[in-house]
């Protein structure tokens, strides 16, 4: 079982996580990181490696990051240039609820990644129009 850890920028990701276990359960192997305003990045660097290694059960790591070419995503894809993390971390960016319980529920090897961010993307609707008014 992979281990999961959300990353944002802010407390999106201990929100997230919070609301998550609203509809799941306390998880195992599951932490948050957060980016604050004026954070070093190294400090950061730092904390996302300690981060890793905590959640990781020896299957690697899922990392769900708010937000695609932004300063946590671009850290944790740097990471994927060394050995020791390149085979070890999926980075799933524009993370939302839907995106997360899917994997939460299913957490195996063979999961198909692109099928899963299809659930995330169809979790996204105007509302309005699906009701008809």
């Amino acid at each position: 079982m992979k281990g999961i850890l959300i990353v944002s920028h802010g407390n999106l990701a201990e929100g997230m996580r919070d609301t998550l276990e609203l509809f799941a359960g306390k998880l195992e192997h599951l932490d948050t990181l957060t980016l604050s305003a004026g954070q070093d990045i190294s400090d950061f660097r730092d904390k996302l490696s300690d981060k890793i290694e905590l959640v990781d059960t020896g299957d690697g790591v899922v990392i769900f990051c708010d937000l695609a070419f932004g300063t946590p995503a671009n850290v944790i894809a740097k990471m994927l240039t060394d050995v020791k993390h390149k085979d070890r971390l999926q980075i799933i960016t524009g993370m939302n609820l839907p995106l997360i319980l899917e994997y939460s529920q299913f957490r195996s090897d063979n999961v198909d990644f692109n099928d899963m961010i299809s659930v995330g993307k169809d979790g996204i609707m105007n509302w309005n129009e699906t009701l008809n008014i």
